[in-house]
């Protein structure tokens, strides 16, 4: 209100007698056309990546870094029987962008995600989006 700026509601808290953080509204990718099957057929070798537990940015260098908790091995647009959990995913957000080349028809939003500041001050959001076929390090 100082600053005489439109409030956004991204200034939220955990409960009310905690600081208020700036947090993320709803950002998510919207479904495109392409089919899970044909996305997986078309990787000569890869990982489908399942259940993302946590992921962190760096809005200041644009890095990001998820925490999946299962790898499903692809070769030759199948898959090959083995798993890894858990995986780190890191990168740099615009070479990840550019590197999508399918998204699928399919897309699934949930509101059971926590948005957390340092560790504390956890507040609820929601998470999900299409399946996405994109470049990124693993470790």
């Amino acid at each position: 209100m100082a600053l005489g700026t439109k409030p956004t509601g991204n200034g939220r808290r955990e409960k009310n007698s905690h600081k208020a953080y700036t947090r993320m509204t709803n950002t998510f990718f919207e479904p495109g056309t392409d089919k899970v099957e044909d996305m997986i057929s078309s990787i000569s070798y890869g990982f489908y990546l399942e259940n993302a537990s946590s992921g962190m940015e760096d809005p200041k260098n644009w890095g990001i870094q998820c925490l999946v908790d299962i790898a499903r091995e692809i070769k030759d647009g199948k898959f090959t029987g083995k798993v890894f959990s858990p995986i780190v995913l890191t990168g740099y957000v615009p070479d990840l962008l550019k590197s999508i080349s399918m998204m699928s028809d399919e897309c699934e939003l949930a509101g059971t995600g926590y948005c957390g500041k340092g560790h504390k001050e956890w507040v609820k959001v929601s998470d999900g989006g299409p399946y996405i076929k994109a470049r990124i390090r693993l470790g």
